[in-house]
C-alpha cells in the first residue's frame, strides 16, 4: 500500500513540476556620458526555464517577437540575420548612433517592452506584452500584444480557435463593447469615433485572458485614430466560459 501511495505521489509531483515556469530577463541600454535627450532601451521579457520542447518553442517565439519589435523601424537591419535579443539591441543602438552623427539635433529614440503572464492553466499560457516606441516622428506609439500559447501542441493559438462558438462570443462581446463605448462617450465625446468595415463589429487582433476576464484589446489605429489611443473591452469570464477552448478555468 505504501508503495502504491509513493508511486501516486511521484506521479502527482511530476505533473506539478512539468508546468512551465518562467524567469524574467532584463536588457537595458543608455548611451554613456549622455546628460540630456538620451537614447534609452529597456527590454523585459520572459524565458521558459524547463528544458522541454515547449520551452524551446516559447523562448524562440518570444525572442523573435522582441527582435522584430527592436528592428521594426530599421529597414537595413531587418535584412540582417539577427539571432539574439542582445544582438538586436546592439544593432538598434548602432543604427541610432550613426543617424545621430549625421543629424545631431534629432530627438532621442526610446524603446520599452515588458512581458508578463496574464493567465496560465494546463492547456494555455496567455502572455501580454506592453510596448512603447519613439523613433522620431510626430509622436510615440504604445501598443499591447497578446500571445496565446498551446502548451501541448507547442503552437500559438489563432484567435478564432480560442472559442468553440465564435458567433456567440461575438454577440456577447459586442454588447460589452457598446457598453464600454457609452462610458467613454460620456466622459469624452470626442473619443467615440470608432470604425469597423461595413459597420460590423469584429474582434481585435489581440485577445487575451485573465482569471476574471476575456480581454479584447484594440490598439491605436485599429478602429480609431491615434488620439483615441487603445480601447480595451473586459468581458467577465463566466459569461463566455461555455464557449471557450482554453481548458479548465
Amino acid at each position: 500500500m505504501k508503495k502504491y501511495i509513493a508511486i501516486i505521489l511521484g506521479i502527482l509531483l511530476t505533473a506539478c513540476s512539468s508546468e512551465p515556469k518562467f524567469t524574467e530577463k532584463v536588457i537595458e541600454h543608455t548611451n554613456e556620458n549622455c546628460m540630456d535627450n538620451c537614447l534609452s532601451v529597456t527590454i523585459n521579457y520572459l524565458v521558459c526555464k524547463k528544458p522541454t520542447a515547449f520551452a524551446d518553442f516559447f523562448n524562440r517565439e518570444i525572442e523573435e517577437q522582441v527582435i522584430n519589435f527592436l528592428l521594426s523601424n530599421q529597414i537595413d537591419s531587418l535584412a540582417t540575420n539577427v539571432s539574439s535579443v542582445s544582438e538586436a539591441v546592439k544593432l538598434f543602438v548602432d543604427d541610432y548612433n550613426k543617424l545621430h552623427e549625421h543629424f545631431p539635433d534629432i530627438p532621442a529614440f526610446e524603446l520599452n517592452l515588458s512581458d508578463s503572464i496574464s493567465f496560465q492553466n494546463k492547456k494555455i499560457i496567455s502572455l501580454v506584452s506592453d510596448r512603447y516606441a519613439y523613433t522620431g516622428g510626430a509622436h510615440e506609439l504604445l501598443t499591447t500584444i497578446f500571445l496565446n500559447f498551446d502548451i501541448e501542441t507547442k503552437t500559438l493559438i489563432a484567435n478564432e480557435n480560442l472559442f468553440s462558438d465564435i458567433e456567440k462570443v461575438s454577440e456577447i462581446a459586442e454588447i460589452h463593447f457598446n457598453e464600454q463605448r457609452k462610458i467613454v462617450s460620456a466622459t469624452n465625446p470626442t473619443e467615440n469615433d470608432f470604425w469597423f468595415d461595413d459597420n460590423k463589429f469584429t474582434f481585435p487582433e489581440n485577445i487575451g485572458f485573465t482569471k476574471e476576464y476575456l480581454i479584447l484589446l484594440y490598439n491605436p489605429y485599429e478602429i480609431a485614430s491615434y488620439v483615441n489611443g487603445a480601447f480595451q473591452v473586459k468581458i467577465p469570464i463566466e459569461e463566455v466560459k461555455p464557449y471557450l477552448n482554453i481548458g479548465d478555468l
